[in-house]
């Protein structure tokens, strides 16, 4: 029997990603090792079959898709919903410059749950929300298919945390790389088939 399929992969490594800034709805220049994390990608990509591909608007997450699209004559679809969390006023910022100069909304960032809207942003469960919106759209216009979805770390921490039933409030105990491949599937309920896989980095899966 075929399933529906999704390919989740994260964004290659940006300038502001090696710095630990905040990016949210901001973009960031892919850093060296990013376009060569993406070039790897695509060149890998080559050899998996899949129906359609989305990515975010965002330009590091387009740049990423394009080095599979280009290989794999499917054409790219961009959808807004698959941006990364909105951070309001911390776009830009490492944490001790957030801390600096908006220490209260930073205290309430840590402590005041998945619910709680960053100034000027939006909320983990707002991220969920319209993640999870988009997803199952996919599932119903694309049944019995395998897509790529070329998105955000937080996009894919938030959808792997309630399908796995982690409270959105609970730290995260697994590591979203850039480039990194996570598999959903679809049989009477979305499952999590594989996570953070890097096959096409040169490094080993242990680093």
């Amino acid at each position: 029997m075929q399933k529906t399929e999704l390919i989740l992969i994260r964004h290659g490594e940006t300038e502001w990603n090696k710095q630990l800034r905040m990016q949210g709805h901001l973009n960031s220049n892919l850093s060296k090792l990013g376009q060569s994390q993406i070039s790897s990608l695509g060149n890998w990509m080559k050899n998996i079959t899949f129906d359609y591909i989305y990515c975010s608007d965002s330009p590091r997450a387009r740049l990423t898709a394009e080095a599979i699209t280009q290989f794999s004559g499917v054409d790219l679809k961009v959808d807004k919903r698959l941006r990364e969390k909105n951070l309001g006023v911390f776009e830009g910022l490492t944490s001790d410059e957030a801390i600096k100069l908006h220490p209260e909304v930073f205290r309430l960032f840590k402590t005041a749950g998945s619910e709680y809207v960053i100034k000027n942003g939006e909320s983990t469960k707002q991220l969920l929300e319209r993640a999870y919106e988009f997803i199952e759209e996919i599932r119903l216009n694309h049944q019995n298919e395998r897509g790529v979805l070329v998105t955000h770390g937080g996009v894919i921490r938030v959808l792997l945390k309630h399908i796995l039933r982690i409270s959105l409030d609970a730290p995260t105990h697994f590591k979203i790389r850039n480039t990194g491949i996570y598999s959903l599937y679809w049989e009477e309920k979305w499952m999590v088939s594989q996570m953070g896989l890097v096959p096409h980095l040169d490094d080993n899966l242990l680093s």
